[in-house]
């Protein structure tokens, strides 16, 4: 009997390790040489994931790419001081070019703007910050809607020495400082610029009224600056991620404040009306965010640098409207530690690093399985708007439901054995369109997302039941 009790608790250890591993998988564990430290997230291009970690390497940082198997891991760019050094932020795609920034190094040392190819070929300093057109940025590139523009921040120097937005053509041509911050108006910019439009929202970390940090809005050519909202500590304190948008709604999280100073979870409404705190960290369910949030299917998913379980962070979801907070995954250090940066989702897996933990201590790359968390509907943020996907599963027949797509796109889709399928061009930028499938055999097929540069927009998956 003892025996077989024996055996019982083995079967449910395993079984229970299983459901585990195929949640949470670890697919690189940074060693120094291949990158150490990365703060910031991962961009996806097929199946390929495209970062950058702040260390490691040479000694300056790295690009690197890896498949999403986490196979073919390969270093694309070192860097030496001379090209850049330690870069914080994430890369932008464009067609077979990524951009990025680095915070340190270039001419001047103050950090440059950068693109190379995704190949890791021909790399080419775009610009490089000397002081006075601003210093050490640490957050990403946001793409124009043209695909001809970028648009970035410094985290400080500038006129008044508090950072500046920035524009810059793709070739490095006519670089423009849009706006310098001031301290009363914002104060070091850490994060990213979301766009919409004609308009660009962001948070600087410091500054305002309180000096805790503002939330803002710029029209694209530097005109009609706004201070949408101070933070004032109880409403919390330190932004140091950006902005997520859907429809009119902003969300974003604060590294400090609210009811116990931990950080809080909040939405605005673009016109800066409606500000709302809809979450307070506490420690246990996770303390200082310093990324961004994730939106899909009604759900905010994000992570938090420390609290938990382990004290080591971890990765969360909750509704839109604040309600239905749940840890999915708590860090031990083994498996990652202090995670930076957001989550970048392909169907059902998010795809992540943390900037410390693994089996050397550097961080790791990781994925997550989401496939039992959300509704029935797969929605995707992307070119400015939104793309939703309903009923699923159907027995073949699909809506596509625009909303505020500001570009044409296409949606591929492909079945298990990666064959495309059909191709749908979505000239209307709002309601609906009817996707057939009806043709097909039942089971589960593949979409993606794209522009009319190739660029991927977002992906996900549909489920055809007869």
């Amino acid at each position: 009997m003892k025996k077989l009790l024996v055996i019982l608790l083995f079967l449910l250890g395993s079984s229970i390790f299983i459901v585990c591993s195929a949640q949470y998988t670890k697919l690189l564990n940074f060693n120094g040489t291949s990158g150490a430290s990365p703060r910031g997230s991962l961009t996806l291009s097929g199946k390929v994931l495209y970062g950058m970690s702040l260390d490691g390497g040479i000694g300056g940082g790295c690009v690197f790419s890896i498949d999403t198997d986490g196979s073919r891991y390969k270093t694309l760019l070192n860097f030496n001081n001379t090209n850049g050094a330690y870069p914080k932020g994430n890369l932008t795609l464009l067609s077979s070019k990524l951009y990025g920034m680095t915070s340190d190094g270039g001419w001047a040392g103050y950090g440059c703007i950068f693109s190379i190819d995704t190949d890791g070929s021909k790399y080419k300093d775009l610009l490089d910050f000397n002081g006075t057109n601003g210093a050490s940025p640490d957050g990403s590139l946001t793409l124009s809607l043209s695909g001809k523009l970028l648009y970035g921040m410094t985290q400080s120097g500038g006129t008044l020495h508090d950072g500046n937005i920035f524009s810059i053509d793709t070739d490095g041509s006519n670089f423009k400082v849009l706006f310098d911050f001031n301290g009363t108006n914002g104060s070091e910019p850490w994060g990213s610029l979301v766009l919409s439009g004609a308009k660009l929202y962001g948070m600087t970390s410091m500054g305002g009224t309180y000096s805790y940090g503002v939330i803002f809005s710029i029209d694209t050519n530097g005109n009609n600056y706004k201070d949408l909202f101070d933070f004032n500590s109880s409403s919390g304190k330190y932004p140091f991620g950006s902005l997520t948008l859907s429809k009119n709604k902003l969300y974003g999280m604060t590294e400090n404040g609210g009811t116990i100073d931990d950080g809080i979870i909040f939405s605005i409404d673009t016109d800066g009306s409606n500000y709302k705190n809809l979450f307070d960290f506490n420690v246990t369910n996770g303390l200082g965010p310093q990324g961004t949030l994730t939106y899909v299917s009604g759900l905010l998913f994000g992570m938090a640098i420390g609290g938990g379980v382990y004290n080591d962070g971890c990765i969360f979801y909750i509704d839109t409207n604040g309600s239905n907070y749940k840890d999915m995954f708590n860090f031990n250090g083994a498996d990652g530690k202090e995670p930076f940066g957001d989550l970048t989702l392909s169907g059902n897996i998010l795809y992540g690093m943390t900037s410390q933990g693994g089996t050397i201590g550097d961080g790791v790359i990781f994925k997550l399985d989401t496939t039992n968390i959300g509704s029935s509907v797969n929605q995707l943020s992307g070119a400015n708007g939104q793309l939703s996907v309903y009923p699923n599963p159907s027995n073949g027949q699909f809506t596509l439901s625009l909303s505020n797509i500001k570009e044409k796109c296409n949606v591929e889709i492909y079945n298990v054995l990666g064959e495309k399928v059909t191709i749908a061009t979505l000239n209307q930028f709002q309601g609906d369109y009817i996707l057939d499938l009806s043709a097909q055999p039942y089971g589960v097929y593949f979409y993606r997302m794209l522009n009319e540069d190739g660029g991927l927009v977002g992906s996900g998956k549909v489920v055809i039941q007869k």
